[in-house]
């Protein structure tokens, strides 16, 4: 069936409000960090990935984390795949993830506290800033790159 020429741009037009673009995209990994950080985290996550990558606890808590902390992200991941492609939001789902366990083990932002903050015993507060932000700054990061 022939549509005209207005008919065509009228879907071309619905289709593309829908499209995949980085700042909802970006809007909606921060609902989705939200969610996964403070809402689905546990206690016993919380409390036991401190130990971080190379305690084998601290290793297990990181990875449950992780893994609940990324099926956050399902919506988004399918708009993704809907979008773009199915490898795609597989990639980005990785990219979301494993920044998070790095920044999440704590070296990262242990070293950054003390050689850029110069702040060797930082109150948990700052801590818990820098750690925020690195998740912020690495979201923006995976949103550009799933969006382009």
């Amino acid at each position: 069936m022939l549509l005209s020429p207005r008919k065509r741009a009228h879907r071309r037009v619905a289709r593309d409000a829908n499209a995949v673009s980085w700042p909802p995209l970006f809007a909606s990994f921060l609902v989705c960090h939200l969610g996964g950080d403070l809402l689905l985290q546990t206690e016993w996550q919380a409390l036991t990935k401190v130990r971080g990558l190379g305690d084998p606890e601290g290793r297990r808590a990181l990875l449950h984390h992780a893994a609940t902390y990324t099926a956050m992200y399902a919506p988004a991941l399918s708009w993704i795949a809907r979008d773009r492609t199915p490898a795609r939001a597989l990639g980005t789902a990785a990219v979301i993830a494993v920044p998070h366990v790095l920044v999440d083990d704590g070296r990262f932002v242990r070293e950054w506290l003390r050689t850029v903050k110069h702040s060797p015993n930082p109150t948990p507060s700052l801590r818990l800033m820098v750690d925020q932000s690195w998740h912020v700054v690495c979201l923006f990061g995976a949103a550009l790159m799933a969006a382009h």
